[in-house]
């Protein structure tokens, strides 16, 4: 599902996918989490997906290729309680129980 505001739902979906399918075994955690915007999004608070490998964020959205520890990254985007995390079995029932990347369960301060 692309929004306005990028396609970091369908990234990050399509990321597990291509890597933990056809049954093999997957490290990999979905993220959906509430950031803070910078820059032009400076304060605004939004819903974002990327993906953890172990302690490795992995943001391919918006045409990024971001690769950077989870520390770092977390706090960079203001990130801190509203954080769902999903395996790739989670992930493969919410969006046969959805129809859509998400977010499933992230609500965030702003609507977005």
């Amino acid at each position: 599902m692309k929004t306005e505001s990028g396609n970091c739902y369908e990234t990050a979906g399509n990321y597990m996918v291509d890597r933990c399918a056809l049954g093999r075994s997957c490290k990999l955690t979905l993220v959906h989490a509430e950031v803070t915007g910078q820059g032009p999004l400076d304060g605004l608070k939004y819903g974002h997906a990327f993906i953890l490998d172990g302690d490795i964020v992995i943001d391919k959205s918006n045409g990024l290729n971001i690769e950077m520890p989870k520390q770092v990254y977390y706090l960079i985007g203001g990130i801190g309680a509203n954080v769902y995390e999903y395996s790739f079995e989670d992930f493969r029932q919410k969006i046969m129980e959805y129809k859509h990347w998400g977010p499933w369960d992230l609500e965030t301060e702003s609507g977005y």
